[in-house]
């Protein structure tokens, strides 16, 4: 059996608000590190940036690229009276060695009311106020570029900062976009979220029979294959069919896909659904409801993928998981592939986004798509002091000096069921730490 030893530090704790540490290496071999400060749920305040050009032991001055401190919250819509916000999320990009073509897809947000109100009004009222979009660019050779509006409905329209709330816009076409991969056959790929209602619409279901909760809160699937056509200067897109699961299955549908591509030309989606329950939301999911990973997989090259299906071991014991974000890693030397995410080995403890520990490594079967049982290595879990945690949203990435796998990622809600303890320390207490994987042969 391959082992993997596991270093760990705490990097940095900050009373006040969450602090991410993000490294990544750029085009000319320079390490990035992006420094991301949040005191509000799922919303960054501010974002920081320096450069090492050798490899982390120097490195420059921190540069600012938005801070809510010293500019103000960002996004707000000028001139609306209910603080309407509209944010752009991180773009996926990659330069198509074919074509020689930049390009990206990604999302904007709108928030009706803002973010700081909208966003919460939404989880505790049940007001849908987020409205994503999805968006392809591309940067051509000639230099010429665009960028526009993935179009899944008719009579929409783009943002209007004239109109932001034409109904044409924030209520069509309602999608996001991720995951830009290069596929072995030199085409492009991507992952498109669309609202369960649109999803429901190109499936021919019934959306009030299949998803009648919160269809236009939620999402399902939807793989798009990039093909370039030389006669317009442009790919053209290719949808699969619609991945989904009902809301009795998942009172969130589908979140946080990775497309696998296994040997024998099999291709396999991996996804989080959710368990929790809603009032506000009118969720159809039951206490009996488990919480798990599914994936569905696809024999045509992403034309059309299975229904979805419970993903698991090589024992054919289910992964049970919190609705948590998880990362894939390719070892660069020996070609294995790795899932890291939260395991639970009692499934009765799952709801909703809980627990988010421990972190665990383990082996995927490049061959059969499931994990390898005997491979499952803890990376962290709860330690002294500690009555809950968060070990998820991990960034990875390969040390091109050492080889050794490097994981980030900050430790929020170390003390949630223990009020007295969350009252000293604080509700946005939090601890950066670093990971060092040395995987032996």
């Amino acid at each position: 059996m391959r082992r993997i030893q596991v270093s760990a530090i705490m990097r940095s704790s900050n009373p006040n608000c969450e602090e991410t540490f993000i490294r990544t290496y750029e085009k000319n071999g320079d390490l990035l590190e992006t420094r991301i400060l949040s005191s509000e749920e799922d919303y960054a305040s501010g974002e920081f940036r320096r450069i090492s050009k050798d490899n982390g032991l120097t490195w420059g001055e921190w540069e600012k690229r938005y801070d809510d401190k010293t500019d103000g919250r960002r996004g707000k819509i000028s001139g609306s009276e209910e603080g309407d916000e509209l944010l752009t999320g991180s773009f996926s990009s990659c330069e198509d060695p074919k074509t020689g073509c930049k390009v990206s897809v990604g999302s904007t947000f709108f928030y009706l009311k803002g973010h700081d109100v909208g966003y919460f009004n939404m989880w505790s009222k049940g007001e849908d106020n987020v409205r994503p979009h999805a968006y392809y660019a591309i940067e051509r050779q000639d230099g010429s570029k665009e960028c526009r509006l993935i179009e899944l409905e008719e009579g929409g329209a783009d943002f209007d900062p004239q109109n932001p709330r034409n109904p044409a816009f924030i209520d069509k076409n309602r999608a996001m976009a991720s995951d830009l991969m290069i596929l072995p056959d030199g085409d492009l790929s991507f992952v498109l979220y669309p609202s369960m209602r649109i999803c429901c619409q190109r499936a021919s279901q019934d959306v009030s029979a299949f998803f009648p909760s919160c269809p236009d809160m939620q999402h399902g699937l939807i793989i798009v294959r990039l093909h370039w056509n030389p006669s317009k200067s442009d790919y053209d897109f290719t949808l699969s069919n619609p991945i989904m699961l009902c809301d009795l299955q998942s009172s969130r549908g589908i979140m946080e896909p990775k497309v696998l591509l296994l040997e024998g030309g099999r291709w396999m989606v991996i996804f989080r659904g959710s368990n929790t329950m809603i009032d506000a939301w009118h969720t159809r999911t039951m206490t009996c409801t488990p919480g798990f990973k599914w994936f569905a997989v696809s024999d045509d090259e992403g034309k059309t993928f299975t229904p979805p299906m419970v993903w698991t071991f090589d024992t054919r014991e289910a992964v049970y998981s919190p609705a948590s974000i998880s990362a894939y890693y390719e070892n660069k030397k020996t070609g294995r592939l790795y899932w890291i995410g939260n395991y639970v080995s009692e499934p009765r403890t799952i709801f909703g986004n809980t627990p988010r520990w421990p972190l665990v490594i383990c082996e995927i079967d490049r061959q059969k798509g499931c994990l390898i049982k005997e491979t499952l290595t803890e990376i962290d879990s709860l330690r002294e002091g500690e009555t809950a945690t968060e070990l998820s949203n991990p960034n990875l990435i390969e040390n091109r000096e050492t080889g050794l796998l490097e994981i980030r990622l900050t430790k929020i809600c170390m003390s949630w069921k223990d009020p007295e303890l969350t009252a000293s320390r604080g509700n946005w207490y939090s601890e950066a730490w670093e990971y060092l994987l040395n995987f032996e042969e």
